[in-house]
């Protein structure tokens, strides 16, 4: 009986995730750490307005706001392939400018991005009487879903509320 696939060495899993991922995969792997180093690779002012759309063929595609800083990003070609190189392992790489509207930059949400704003906090008492109506108006309903449901309430009546009612 032959042994396929297995030569007695064990291989890492980049190993095996090369051979599955389309060809493409790694260049679009690394378009995403060129976007979020833009501007240290062609400095603040550049980066504000330029910026990485895409990597296909060989080319990396940049934007540029107007013909000016596509003019300014194209005559550092040399200095981007070489931060391509020497960066991310992108060797041959040559740089297209495209004069268009930028992107919309998106910023990796955070823990704290994700909760209430700071300057809205709800006061206990009013999360206790509206989870005490909640409960006496329907009476099988469970304790911590009206508790929540009233925190919700509570922080949307604050948050919400009119200003001529203050």
């Amino acid at each position: 009986m032959r042994n396929r696939g297995r030569e007695g060495k064990i291989q890492p899993a980049e190993f095996f995730l090369k051979r599955v991922m389309p060809p493409l995969y790694d260049a679009k792997e690394k378009l995403e750490k060129i976007i979020l180093a833009w501007e240290g690779v062609v400095g603040p002012a550049l980066g504000k307005q330029s910026a990485p759309l895409d990597i296909a063929n060989g080319e990396l595609v940049v934007a540029a706001e107007n013909p000016l800083i596509g003019n300014q990003v194209a005559m550092m070609r040399g200095n981007v392939s070489r931060a391509l190189a020497e960066r991310w392992g992108l060797e041959d790489v040559k740089v297209k400018v495209v004069v268009r509207r930028l992107p919309l930059k998106t910023t990796p949400r955070t823990e704290s991005s994700a909760s209430l704003p700071s300057s809205v906090r709800v006061r206990e008492e009013d999360v206790k009487e509206l989870s005490s109506l909640c409960l006496e108006n329907l009476p099988d309903f469970p304790e911590d879903a009206a508790e929540s449901l009233a925190r919700l309430r509570a922080f949307y009546v604050k948050r919400f509320r009119r200003k001529n009612n203050s």
